[in-house]
């Protein structure tokens, strides 16, 4: 597999700001959540790394996809 993409190649630039971007709402949907509900929650820094958590998730189910498909095209 010549063709196989590796987790810094080009193609992933998109991908990771789609996940990055993405996690991060996520992460600060999780904690704005639990403020709004028990009026007191969670500092803003736990929100920033469950974004990270999620974006990093986002980005390996996005990188295996693209590297899936891309060994299928062969």
């Amino acid at each position: 597999m010549s063709d196989d993409i590796s987790l810094f190649h080009p193609r992933m630039r998109k991908p990771a700001v789609i996940a990055l971007v993405f996690g991060l709402v996520l992460g600060f949907l999780a904690v704005g959540a639990q403020r709004i509900t028990d009026g007191s929650g969670q500092s803003l820094a736990l929100g920033v790394v469950l974004g990270l958590l999620a974006a990093a998730f986002l980005y390996g189910i996005m990188y295996r996809n693209l590297s899936g498909q891309l060994s299928q095209e062969e």
